[in-house]
C-alpha cells in the first residue's frame, strides 16, 4: 500500500475544497439552469418516489434510547424488503438512479414491499425525543445503529406488515450494522429469512483506501481534536454544498476532472462511466447524507488492530464499559441467517482477504459471488454504478424470487 504522509493528504484536501469552492460561486451566479436540467438533484427520497408514480409512505421509528428515525416505504402486495445504505448515506441510494436502475424501484416492480432504512445522525433521522447536548447525541458508532436502530426498525416492519420475518439487503456499512445486531442480539436472527449483503465490511485489516495508514497513525490525535473542537458530527447533508458537488460532477462541467479525482481517491473509480453520466450529478447532489465522528473512528481502530471489535475506548474505560481492557470481537458465529455476499477484486474497503476471514468464521454463506478484478467494479457501483442491473441488482432479484415464488 502506498504511504501517503500527512502534508500530501492535506494538499490533496485543500487542493479540491478551494476548486470546489471556486465552481460553487460559478455556479451560484449562473441562475438555476443547473436545477432546472436535472430535476432530480434536490428531491427527497419521499420526492423521488413520488415523482416516477410510485405510492411511497414516510414512517417514523423510536429507538429504545429515544432517537426518531425516518424511514420510507414503497408498498406492495408481496413480502417485505428491507434495504439499509452504506456510511454517510441514506435511503436516497437505493433510488437516485432512477427506476430503470436503482433497486428499490426494481423490487417495487417485481411486487416486493420495500422498506428505506434510515441510520441515526443521516439527513432524514436527526431527532431525539429528548434535548440532548450535541455531544451526547452524537455519542454513537455502527454498533448502535446495529444494535438498537436495527432492531427498533425490524420490529416496527413487522408489526406494521404481520409478517415474521422480512429480507435482508445491505451496503457497506449497512452489512456491518447487520453482523452488529445478529451477534449481539442473536435472537433477530429469527426474523430474517435471507440476507443479501452487497460488499460486506468487517474485518477491515486490508482496507486500500490510501490514507488510511494516515488516519490510523493520528487516530489519537483526531479523537482529541475531535473532542477539543466538539466536531461530534461529520460529512452532513447541505443543499448548498451538495449542489456545488453536482455541479462539479455535471458532464459538461469545466472541472469534471476535480470530479474524477474525488471518484478516485476515495473509492478507486478509474473509469468516470463506470457511473451513469446523466445520474451522476443526482448521486452528489445527494450525498454525503451524514454520520458522526465515533462512525469513521470506529472503523479506522479496526483497520488499526486487525479485529472486528466493540469501541476501544482505552483500557480504563474498556474496563468499566466491558469488564476487559480489550474490548470484545463480535462473534459472527452466532448467525444462523442464510446469506448470499457480493465482493468484488477492486473494492478498496470490502477487501477479499477481509471477506474471506468473515467468510470462514459464518456458518450459513449460501453463495459467495466474487465479481471479477478484469470488471474494475469499485465500492461505489455496488448501488451508483452503470452496471449495477447486470452485476447486482438482476441477480438479487432473482435469488429472492427463488426464496419467495414471486
Amino acid at each position: 500500500m502506498a504511504n501517503y504522509n500527512g502534508q500530501s493528504f492535506w494538499v490533496l484536501f485543500l487542493f479540491f475544497n478551494i476548486c470546489s469552492v471556486t465552481c460553487f460561486y460559478r455556479s451560484k451566479n449562473s441562475g438555476n439552469t443547473y436545477q432546472e436540467n436535472n430535476p432530480d438533484v434536490l428531491l427527497n427520497s419521499f420526492q423521488l418516489i413520488q415523482k416516477y408514480n410510485y405510492y411511497g409512505e414516510e414512517h417514523f421509528v423510536v429507538t429504545k434510547n429515544g432517537y426518531q428515525l425516518k424511514i420510507f416505504r414503497i408498498p406492495k402486495k408481496g413480502p417485505p424488503v428491507l434495504l439499509v445504505h452504506g456510511i454517510g448515506d441514506s435511503s436516497d441510494s437505493w433510488l437516485v438512479l432512477g427506476p430503470q436502475h436503482s433497486l428499490a424501484y426494481l423490487l417495487a416492480d417485481t411486487g416486493f414491499d420495500v422498506w428505506l432504512f434510515n441510520a441515526r445522525g443521516n439527513r432524514y433521522s436527526k431527532t431525539h425525543i429528548k434535548t440532548l447536548s450535541r455531544r451526547l447525541y452524537w455519542d454513537f458508532s455502527y454498533e448502535e445503529i446495529g444494535s438498537e436502530d436495527m432492531p427498533a426498525t425490524i420490529d416496527y416492519i413487522l408489526s406494521k406488515t404481520r409478517h415474521s420475518k422480512l429480507t435482508y439487503i445491505g451496503f457497506s456499512q449497512g452489512t456491518t450494522v447487520f453482523f452488529v445486531m445478529c451477534s449481539m442480539l442473536p435472537e433477530y436472527n429469527s426474523l430474517i429469512n435471507y440476507a443479501i449483503l452487497l460488499a460486506p465490511v468487517a474485518w477491515t485489516k486490508n482496507i486500500k483506501y490510501p490514507f488510511i495508514d494516515f488516519f490510523s497513525r493520528n487516530l489519537n490525535d483526531l479523537i482529541s481534536f475531535d473532542k477539543k473542537e466538539k466536531i461530534y458530527e461529520v460529512f452532513p447533508f447541505n443543499k448548498n454544498l451538495n449542489i456545488y458537488h453536482s455541479s462539479v460532477c455535471k458532464v459538461n462541467s469545466p472541472f469534471k476532472l476535480l470530479c474524477q479525482l474525488e471518484l478516485y481517491l476515495n473509492f478507486g473509480l478509474k473509469t468516470f462511466t463506470n457511473l451513469l453520466p446523466d445520474r451522476l450529478p443526482v448521486i452528489t447532489s445527494h450525498i454525503p447524507a451524514g454520520s458522526s465522528s465515533k462512525t469513521f473512528f470506529h472503523f479506522i481502530q479496526g483497520y488499526g488492530t486487525k479485529r472486528f471489535q466493540r469501541y476501544d475506548y482505552g483500557k480504563e474505560k474498556n474496563r468499566e464499559v466491558y469488564a476487559s481492557s480489550l474490548p470484545p470481537e463480535y462473534n459472527v458465529s452466532l448467525i444462523t441467517i442464510p446469506m448470499t455476499l457480493f465482493v468484488s477484486e477492486v473494492d478498496w474497503f470490502s477487501d477479499t482477504n477481509d471477506v474471506e476471514i468473515l467468510r470462514n468464521r459464518l456458518k450459513t454463506v449460501d453463495k459467495y459471488v466474487v465479481i471479477n478484478e478484469s470488471l474494475q467494479f469499485t465500492h461505489l457501483e455496488f448501488v451508483y454504478g452503470s452496471r449495477v442491473n447486470t452485476i447486482i441488482n438482476k441477480p438479487v432479484i432473482n435469488i429472492l424470487k427463488t426464496l419467495t415464488n414471486i
